[in-house]
């Protein structure tokens, strides 16, 4: 690796972006696929040629990369106007609709109870958005509330480890009440799991250190073709409110038809292609739950090379845990014959497991606390969509003790 050029750490200048090393950081090899490089439909005249050091849209100089999907990258920027630092999500050029956008733009335009808008803090602002223009397109842009770990990476954290009871019930009761606003504005996010919720950050200092280090020691990058591709850096540090993130695939309306959902996450009237509406949301946050406190999943991804064998598995995990489903629930599919008889016997493909239950699976608490979790993982996992509780009534359920008399969730961790 190359020597280090010294970078002095003065606080950036009020006018002016920082100049940002061109030398002292390693090189990747040229034939190693690295970063979005490694995704399996990556192309690389989609993504926009970001660098560490550039300036968009006349005030936002990139300080860092934090990121990158199958449809953008996420940088961290800092305002030269005011030095706030911000995420700048750059799409790729080949978006034919951006879904996430036109989401915004309906909650913007929407009238809400000023009440319920309350839980519009636990969802992540957008707070402008632009287009880029790159060597083969154009770019959708979108300036955004910095964030820190996802609940997925600060459980890898751990070890695996699941969190304490007071860690979870504070999770569920900022999920539960960004949902209380999402479903008030009419919005089904759809992909509601660990990855999806992060943290807050509650000051800068975290930012303006991630902008010191790439001064400082500047990240790794292979340069290749016209581009260069740097290494993302993880945002560590939080400590203000979990924030669903990520509106890409939500829905906006009542009634639905189609897949959604991660496919260990989907709800049984997605995989039986039912009208399903916001209650899928209600499933996933029961999953999110159990995520949360036990070491092993609920349902898993059981056939990857077969769709129909791994919706036959699902199915049936779900049929030994919950019980054969209700006549009416049958009734609104043709799909559900291939499974059940008419009295909800199972006849799938697949054998059917062993028989078990809420309460002989949970195993991370004890005594009354156990029971009350078990309640709300029979409110949030049903059969009925109608039948689970919706957001505002599961915000108020026993386990995550919130009463009547308080308005919004703690902001502080447990």
């Amino acid at each position: 690796m190359a020597s280090v050029r010294r970078v002095s750490s003065r606080p950036p200048s009020a006018v002016g972006p920082r100049k940002f090393p061109s030398e002292g950081f390693e090189l990747i090899d040229p034939a190693t696929k690295f970063e979005e490089e490694t995704l399996p439909f990556y192309r690389k005249e989609e993504y926009y040629p970001m660098r560490i050091g550039q300036v968009v849209h006349g005030h936002y100089q990139v300080v860092s990369k934090l990121g990158f999907g199958t449809t953008s990258t996420v940088w961290l920027a800092r305002d030269l106007r005011d030095q706030k630092f911000w995420a700048v999500k750059v799409h790729i050029n080949t978006l034919k609709h951006n879904q996430e956008l036109e989401i915004y733009r309906h909650l913007a335009d929407t009238p809400c109870d000023i009440e319920l808008a309350k839980g519009k803090q636990y969802i992540r602002q957008l707070k402008e958005s632009f287009k880029l223009k790159g060597p083969h397109g154009d770019h959708d842009v979108f300036i955004m509330t910095p964030l820190a770990l996802s609940l997925s990476h600060f459980l890898g954290a751990r070890r695996g480890q699941p969190f304490h009871s007071g860690f979870a019930k504070q999770a569920l009761s900022q999920i539960l009440y960004g949902l209380v606003y999402l479903h008030d504005m009419n919005v089904v996010h759809t992909d509601l799991h660990l990855d999806n919720l992060l943290i807050a950050l509650t000051e800068n200092s975290t930012m303006a250190e991630m902008e010191e280090a790439e001064l400082c020691r500047p990240s790794p990058r292979k340069q290749a073709d016209d581009r260069t591709i740097h290494t993302s850096r993880m945002m560590i540090g939080g400590g203000g409110p979990l924030t669903i993130c990520d509106l890409g695939h939500a829905r906006i309306g009542e009634k639905h038809h189609g897949f959604s959902m991660p496919t260990q996450y989907r709800a049984p009237e997605v995989i039986l292609d039912m009208e399903w509406g916001n209650s899928i949301d209600l499933w996933s946050t029961g999953l999110i739950a159990w995520d949360l406190l036990e070491k092993e999943p609920l349902f898993r991804i059981y056939d990857n090379e077969s769709p129909e064998q791994n919706d036959a598995h699902h199915l049936a995990a779900m049929t030994a845990l919950l019980g054969p489903p209700p006549p009416e629930f049958l009734a609104r599919s043709e799909k559900t014959a291939k499974f059940w008889s008419e009295d909800g016997q199972w006849k799938g493909p697949v054998p059917l497991p062993p028989e078990t239950s809420f309460e002989s699976l949970a195993s991370a608490l004890t005594g009354e606390e156990k029971e009350m979790f078990v309640s709300l993982m029979d409110c949030l996992l049903y059969w009925l969509p109608e039948e689970r509780g919706d957001a505002m009534h599961m915000f108020f359920h026993p386990f995550i003790g919130n009463n009547r008399s308080s308005e919004e969730p703690k902001e502080s961790w447990a």
